[in-house]
């Protein structure tokens, strides 16, 4: 990245403990690494230290790849710990080298886990900031590519596959390409971004790239756009239209954080509302009454705190659930529409015009390629099935109700006849090679006395979707139920399985509420980018 300097110039020497093998001893005029100590025989420190150096290499790498010790506090942890020979000064060097060496042997067992994988794999690329208030210079954007999947044992799990800086002028057509070298085209399923042009254009540009490279072209991938991001976007619209209001506010209300979270904007905002309303407030400091929010701004403040706190309801309830799978994005979506509906009517006319535009966005979401992987996810939740899709298109897509819940069952018949073809059962198999070593007019027979003396067997969608659905609970897992079912719905669940792995929103947590892109790793920008793409993905891989 422009400005940030290479690690050798960060590192410090001899400020960290771990030398740099070009620096010379200011007093033996020998360079300071691990093989020159002249208090002991050379032949006999040289036995000794060469096989420590490389135990305690080891050991120091694992350490810093894991993330259990920063680059720059390795000197104090070799200082400090006695699990460190006394007579183990590494270079900083050579702590790269082995920690590049690490990082090279568990890619290859992640490859390896990734190749013998018999599921789908998605994508996500997120963006990340490091900034540095005291060089500018050093400021910049960082795209980071990972791999999500439902395992064997029906654990999500996540594993950053490329971090590197990104470019100046945006993400470019090249910003993925980091997926090639893991051998997984034939595997990726969906691919997930913010919801900006540049992003959807890039995601359409790697659905060919993919597509061309599938061998089984009946196999979609899927644009996923961020839920997290639309969340954001709504808020920070609603605030802009206050912007003016917020600094009359904060004249005569000091914000107690300046962290770039819209939740610590509105509990700000809340606090002053509160010490507005009970005369708490002092402007006896502030120069001109203009400069002092008017009883009429402090309430259009109150309206879109409130407005906001509906927002922030319903983001705790969704982005805090464990383990996050998109079955329960469809429901919380649904939640919200129905309290921005409800205020869309209650409030004044101020709030209307924000909250009918939230309603625009929400709307814009839960429309087309978003509709349908929502309503998927959601059906293969057993708490809800189709009956649920049946009651969401009811309240939110009244005018042509019928036709959407017609167009996500046919759309989850076509996937899942997709996975009849690629997995078939084991009794499909034996039948099939049967068939093959018969002539053909038997077979053909065969198969017209069976399709006319017997009624089709159902299916496993057909089964899973006749069944009751299950009472709801706040606390079911829908991957736990599914590692259970397997046995009942083979096939179905591994299209459950490929499916509750997609990523809805690049954030979870705390994560979802930043205005601005998440702060990157200070501790790993400052590295070379070879360095700073290992640490980042080996300390997800552990």
């Amino acid at each position: 990245m422009s400005g940030v300097p290479e690690s050798n110039t960060v590192t410090g020497s001899a400020k960290n403990g771990i030398s740099d093998s070009t620096e010379e001893n200011s007093s033996s005029g020998h360079s300071k690494d691990v093989g020159s100590f002249s208090s002991v025989s050379d032949t006999k420190v040289k036995k000794v230290v060469e096989y420590d150096q490389q135990k305690d290499l080891r050991t120091l790498a694992e350490l810093i790849c894991s993330g259990a010790v920063q680059p720059e506090r390795a000197g104090d942890i070799i200082r400090s710990n006695s699990m460190f020979n006394p007579l183990f000064k590494p270079s900083f060097n050579e702590v790269e080298t082995k920690c590049m060496e690490v990082y090279e042997e568990k890619k290859m067992e992640t490859k390896k886990i990734l190749g013998n994988f018999d599921g789908q794999i998605s994508l996500s690329v997120d963006i990340l900031r490091f900034e540095n208030h005291i060089d500018p210079r050093c400021c910049g954007d960082y795209l980071c590519l990972s791999a999500h999947f439902v395992d064997e044992n029906w654990k999500l799990k996540k594993r950053v596959l490329c971090f590197s800086s990104r470019s100046v002028s945006g993400p470019s057509d090249d910003s993925l390409h980091g997926y090639e070298d893991w051998g997984i085209e034939n595997k990726i399923r969906a691919v997930t971004v913010n919801n900006g042009k540049c992003y959807k254009e890039m995601v359409e540009h790697v659905k060919r790239h993919i597509q061309e490279k599938k061998e089984f072209q009946l196999n979609p991938v899927f644009p996923v756009y961020c839920c997290g991001e639309m969340f954001r976007v709504m808020v920070q619209d609603a605030f802009d239209k206050i912007e003016d209001i917020v600094h009359k506010v904060q004249q005569v209300h000091s914000f107690k954080t300046s962290e770039p979270l819209w939740s610590t904007t509105w509990l700000n905002l809340q606090e002053a509302v509160k010490s507005w309303s009970t005369g708490e407030l002092s402007t006896k400091d502030v120069i001109g009454s203009n400069d002092v929010p008017s009883p009429e701004e402090w309430k259009k403040v109150e309206g879109v705190c409130k407005i906001i706190g509906s927002i922030d309801e319903v983001s705790e309830a969704l982005f805090y659930t464990t383990p996050l799978t998109p079955n329960v994005y469809l429901y919380h979506l649904h939640e919200l529409h129905g309290i921005l509906t409800k205020m869309s009517t209650d409030s004044d006319s101020f709030n209307r015009t924000i909250v009918k535009d939230m309603l625009k966005k929400l709307d814009e979401y839960l429309d087309n390629d978003m509709f349908l992987l929502l309503t998927m996810s959601a059906a293969l939740d057993p708490q809800f099935k189709m009956r649920y899709i049946e009651f969401f298109c009811s309240e939110v897509k009244r005018k042509d109700e019928k036709t959407q819940v017609a167009n996500v069952l046919w759309a989850m018949q076509k996937l899942f006849d997709d996975y009849v073809i690629r997995f078939p059962t084991q009794g499909e198999s034996c039948r099939s090679r049967r068939w093959k070593r018969s002539f053909r007019v038997v077979q053909d027979y065969q198969q017209f006395i069976h399709s006319n003396d017997h009624p089709a067997k159902k299916s496993d969608l057909d089964r899973y979707l006749e069944e009751p659905v299950l009472p709801w609970s706040p606390d079911f897992n829908a991957l736990s139920w599914w590692r259970t079912a397997g046995t009942a719905y083979p096939t179905l669940s591994r299209m459950a399985r490929d499916l509750l792995a997609m990523p809805m929103s690049l954030s979870t947590g705390n994560g979802v509420y930043y205005t601005v892109p998440k702060p990157a790793d200070d501790h790993l920008v400052w590295l070379n980018p070879g360095l700073m793409n290992a640490l980042m993905c080996t300390r997800s891989w552990v």
